[in-house]
C-alpha cells in the first residue's frame, strides 16, 4: 500500500493481507477475477512490514483502479 519512496527509504512497507475468505465487509476490497490470487484485501489489518528481513516476494502486482480502491479505504481509516 505505501509508496516505492517510502519504501526504500524507511526499509518498511505499509500492507494489507489477503484473505481467501471473503465476508462482504465494507473494510474489505475484493480481488478482480483476472488476477491469479483470489480473495479480499483486508484494509482493517493494514500493518507496517520489514520486507527486507522477511524476504517478501512480489507475486502479482494490483492494477491501478485496485490501488485506488485499497487507498480510498485506508484513508477513510487513518483521516
Amino acid at each position: 500500500m505505501s509508496r516505492k519512496a517510502f519504501n526504500e527509504h524507511a526499509g518498511f512497507a505499509i500492507v494489507a493481507p489477503i484473505t481467501s475468505t471473503v465476508r462482504g465487509m465494507k473494510l474489505e476490497v475484493i480481488l478482480p477475477d483476472e488476477l491469479s490470487t483470489n480473495g479480499a484485501v483486508l484494509i482493517h489489518q493494514m500493518k507496517s512490514l520489514d520486507f527486507a528481513n522477511r524476504q517478501v516476494e512480489l507475486i502479482e502486482k494490483a492494477s491501478e483502479s485496485m490501488v485506488e480502491k485499497v487507498t480510498e479505504l485506508a484513508t477513510v481509516i487513518i483521516q
